[in-house]
């Protein structure tokens, strides 16, 4: 019997973990891998019942699956809108704009939300750093403490939000910013998840 090409089989188990990604868990079929590989539909089998010999795929003569359960499926995504930036230092004027969408798990998502890219230092004692994406919850009311998008006289930022004798305090997340006093408040959001890059 000629013996397995490794890369083939290779070329086999990615082809499969793709689909199965790109398809909610689904699996491909024999025929598919065939066709994918440019193979005989017996020449298909035979990698199949390898990689499942190997432990890397479960083959139960209808569908692959992997054998430790996972099924790579996808969960189940929202795509969020990418509106322009949010101030995380001195407020100032910005104008709101669609800079892309991204695909957001929808555990994630609470009411309506959008996301702001953040820029500037005064929040990163709470892990929002320069270029993060911040998750919103579009909301005009919020309680003490959290934090909040606020539109002010000055124009909008991140901060969090505290109340002295009643009048809001805007609280920067870092010792170098001073408390802002706004003249006029309007809450647009409550921060939810920061998303970023590792660096």
């Amino acid at each position: 019997m000629k013996s397995l090409s490794e890369k083939m089989l290779k070329d086999t188990e990615e082809y499969i973990k793709t689909y199965v990604e790109s398809n909610n868990g689904k699996s491909p079929s024999l025929m598919q891998i065939a066709d994918c590989l440019g193979v005989a539909k017996s020449v298909a089998y035979r990698y199949v019942k390898a990689l499942d010999a190997r432990g890397i795929v479960h083959y139960s003569g209808k569908r692959t699956l992997s054998v430790d359960g996972e099924k790579y499926k996808r969960s189940n995504s929202v795509r969020l809108p990418i509106l322009g930036s949010v101030i995380c230092g001195s407020p100032a004027e910005q104008e709101q704009y669609i800079e892309g969408y991204i695909a957001i798990p929808e555990e994630w998502v609470d009411g309506e939300c959008f996301l702001l890219r953040a820029y500037g230092d005064s929040m990163t004692d709470i892990g929002v750093d320069d270029g993060d994406l911040v998750l919103v919850e579009r909301t005009n009311f919020a309680e003490s403490g959290q934090v909040v998008v606020a539109l002010t006289d000055d124009g909008n930022t991140l901060k969090r939000l505290f109340y002295e004798n009643g009048k809001p305090v805007l609280h920067p997340e870092n010792k170098a910013y001073p408390d802002i006093y706004p003249r006029e408040l309007n809450i647009q959001g409550i921060a939810l998840k920061v998303i970023k890059d590792i660096q």
